[in-house]
C-alpha cells in the first residue's frame, strides 16, 4: 500500500472529508445567521401524472389480493387486497409524491429553504389510527385463515406498523452563494433554475417562484450574486445546468 508523509491514501481522503465537513459546518451556520434580503412562499403540487399513477397502481396491486381473494373464496385475502389498496394509496400521495409548502430565504451568502407536506394535521391522526386498525385486522385474518395468510396479510402488517408513527416533517434545505452564476427559468412552471460556473453542486439548485413575481425574485438575486448569464427554456428537462 502506498503510503505519503507516513499517511495512506485512505488516511488522506478521510482528513480532507473531516476538514470539508467542519468547513461546512461552519457556512451552514453563518448562512443561518445572515440577514433575510428577500423570501417568498410557494404551494408545489405534485405531477398530476404522479397522482393518476398513484390511483392506477393502488388499484392493480389491491385488487390483485381481491381477485385471488374472490378465486380461492377467501376473505381474508379480499380484506388483505381491500387493506392493502388504500394503505399503498396513503402511502404514495401521501409519503412519496405530496405537495410540497416551500419558504424561501434569499442571504447575501445563500439561500435557505424548507419543505413540508401539504397534509392536514387531521389526516395524521386518522391515517395513524388506521395503520393500528390494520394491524390488528391484518394480523386476525393470520389466524383466522393460517399460514397461507401470512404472506399477503402479515406483510401488510408490517407496513401499517410503520404509518402508526406518521407525522409531519419539515426538511431543511441550503445552497451556498460562490463565484458567478448562470440562471435558467422555465416560465410556463414558474421554475428557476441556479447553477455556478464552473458547476459545482453544492453551489446549485431548483427554485420555484409565485406566479408573477419573476422580475422581482432576479432583481433580488442581482443584488447578492453576479449573473453572468440568463436562459430561458421551453421545457422543465432543460434546466439541467448540464444540457444545453
Amino acid at each position: 500500500m502506498n503510503k505519503e508523509n507516513g499517511m495512506t491514501k485512505l488516511e488522506i481522503n478521510e482528513l480532507r472529508w473531516q476538514e470539508e465537513r467542519k468547513l461546512r459546518v461552519i457556512l451552514d451556520e453563518k448562512l443561518f445567521q445572515a440577514p433575510v434580503s428577500y423570501e417568498w412562499k410557494v404551494l408545489v403540487p405534485e405531477e398530476i401524472i404522479m397522482k393518476i399513477a398513484n390511483v392506477i397502481i393502488s388499484l392493480v396491486l389491491g385488487g390483485l389480493f381481491v381477485y385471488a381473494g374472490l378465486l380461492r373464496d377467501s376473505i381474508g385475502l379480499i380484506i388483505t387486497g381491500v387493506i392493502f389498496g388504500v394503505l399503498f394509496f396513503l402511502m404514495a400521495r401521501y409519503l412519496f409524491s405530496p405537495d410540497k409548502d416551500t419558504h424561501y430565504k434569499l442571504t447575501p451568502l445563500g439561500i435557505i429553504y424548507t419543505e413540508k407536506d401539504t397534509i392536514p394535521d387531521v389526516a395524521y391522526i386518522i391515517m395513524r389510527g388506521f395503520s393500528w386498525f390494520s394491524v390488528i385486522v391484518c394480523l386476525a385474518m393470520v389466524v383466522y385463515v393460517g399460514p397461507l395468510a401470512f404472506v399477503g396479510a402479515g406483510g401488510m402488517a408490517l407496513l401499517a406498523v410503520k404509518f402508526t408513527s406518521f407525522q409531519a416533517e419539515i426538511k431543511t434545505h441550503m445552497i451556498h452563494f460562490s463565484g458567478d452564476y448562470i440562471i435558467k427559468i422555465y416560465k410556463k412552471g414558474n421554475i428557476l433554475c441556479l447553477f455556478s460556473k464552473p458547476i459545482d453542486i453544492d453551489y446549485y439548485g431548483h427554485f420555484h417562484y409565485e406566479q408573477n413575481k419573476e422580475k422581482e425574485l432576479i432583481e433580488a438575486l442581482v443584488k447578492q450574486i453576479n449573473i453572468i448569464k440568463m436562459v430561458e427554456v421551453n421545457r422543465a428537462r432543460y434546466l439541467n445546468p448540464y444540457r444545453v
